[in-house]
C-alpha cells in the first residue's frame, strides 16, 4: 500500500478544516457576544426593577444546555473519525480554530 495516495484527501481536509475551524471559532465568538449582551441587558433591567429573574430556572437552563453541548460534541467526534478525510480535517480544524 502506497501512503502517497492518501496526501491529496489530506491535503483537501486540511484546507477544508482550516477554513471550516476558523469560521466556527468566529461564530462562537458572535453567539457569545450576543448572549453576554441579553444577559446584561437581563440583569440591567432586573436592577431597574422591570422584570424579575428566576435564577432558579436560569440555572437549570444552562445545566440542561451543556448536557446537551457535550453530548453533541461526542457525536461530532465520531462522525470525523468515520470520514476517511478526518486526519486533515481534525488537524486543519486545530489551525483554523486556533488562528480564528
Amino acid at each position: 500500500m502506497d501512503i502517497t495516495q492518501f496526501l491529496p484527501d489530506l491535503g483537501v481536509g486540511f484546507i477544508s478544516g482550516a477554513i471550516i475551524g476558523w469560521g466556527v471559532k468566529v461564530a462562537i465568538k458572535i453567539v457569545v457576544a450576543l448572549l453576554a449582551l441579553y444577559l446584561l441587558s437581563l440583569l440591567y433591567l432586573a436592577k431597574l426593577g422591570v422584570i424579575s429573574i428566576n435564577t432558579d430556572a436560569l440555572m437549570g437552563l444552562l445545566g440542561s444546555f451543556e448536557s446537551s453541548l457535550i453530548s453533541f460534541g461526542g457525536q461530532m467526534v465520531g462522525l470525523i473519525h468515520s470520514i476517511s478525510l478526518g486526519a486533515g480535517f481534525a488537524a486543519g480544524f486545530a489551525i483554523g480554530f486556533k488562528k480564528g
